[in-house]
């Protein structure tokens, strides 16, 4: 489920478990809506949700926000540009820019992935007599010789390219 980031981080606040679980979760929502629009990517297991203070997220988990967050970036479309950095165990932890940065690029991904999926056209072709099965039913519509496709979805249009199937568009 989606949360509101918090994007005006100052270097008097103190971060928690419930930001560390906010931010997770909303990368786990982004790849999940993500997965909708675009053909799989990898993805990295952030854990469990912390629940008390004594929980302090590890470098390695903040790695796995950072490593998904590029992950989008490089198999999405880019709406966020911001580099990757990467933490060390008992090194410098993030600080209040490091927090906007990634609840920034969580909104920013969000924004653009709910946009184009409100926004998302459809283009249909003929495949002649046959059946046309795709592995995952993503804005797909099939009968028995007609195919409907999400402009974009890289899965579909990749298996069509493979199989040298060309058409022309018609208004």
């Amino acid at each position: 489920m989606w949360k509101e980031p918090k994007t005006n981080w100052v270097s008097e606040d103190y971060f928690n478990y419930s930001d560390y679980n906010r931010i997770k979760n909303n990368i786990a929502y982004l790849r999940s809506l993500a997965e909708s629009l675009f053909v799989d990517f990898p993805y990295t297991d952030m854990g469990a949700d912390k629940n008390s203070y004594a929980q302090y997220p590890y470098a390695d988990e903040f790695n796995a926000m950072e490593e998904n967050l590029e992950s989008m970036r490089n198999h999405t479309f880019l709406y966020d540009n911001t580099d990757m950095r990467t933490w060390y165990d008992n090194a410098p932890t993030p600080t209040y820019e490091d927090f906007n940065r990634l609840e920034r690029a969580c909104l920013l991904f969000y924004t653009g992935f709910t946009n184009q999926k409100k926004n998302k056209g459809f283009l249909s072709f003929r495949l002649g007599n046959s059946h046309f099965k795709s592995e995952r039913n993503v804005g797909t519509q099939v009968t028995k010789d007609r195919l409907s496709f999400v402009l974009g979805n890289q899965s579909i249009v990749e298996r069509v390219v493979k199989k040298r199937i060309s058409f022309v568009l018609r208004k």
